[in-house]
């Protein structure tokens, strides 16, 4: 129903004048949005929690084990450097042409000829 008035046209309200609206009060562990609501979110809760956990100890642990291995690689890395230095030296060494004279006379009995023993043809 219109109601007319100086200003303009106004709609009466659909609640009644006079009748209060009745407000339940709330215990002290009401919780909103109902029991059933909260048993949904605990349940969620109770499954969710867990496996994010797990999986949080699981990226861990793979990233602890990951950097672990990297590491003792990077050890065995120095490692393998240095005995490929010392190797090299020990191969100059081993190949200059004295340490072959010396080491053909002893394991294979060859010495080099003395001008005797050389004839031309």
């Amino acid at each position: 129903m219109n109601i007319q008035s100086s200003t303009g046209n106004a709609f009466r309200s659909s609640a009644h004048v006079g009748v209060r609206q009745k407000i339940a009060r709330r215990r002290a562990l009401d919780l909103p949005g109902g029991i059933l609501l909260w048993k949904a979110v605990g349940k969620v809760l109770i499954w969710v929690v867990p496996v994010v956990l797990a999986a949080n100890l699981w990226c861990a642990h793979a990233i602890d084990t990951s950097s672990a291995r990297s590491l003792a690689l990077q050890q065995e890395l120095v490692q393998l450097e240095g005995s490929a230095g010392e190797l090299a030296l020990q191969r100059q060494r081993l190949t200059s042409p004295v340490r072959v004279k010396i080491a053909a006379a002893e394991k294979l009995s060859l010495y080099e000829p003395s001008a005797g023993q050389i004839r031309r043809m």
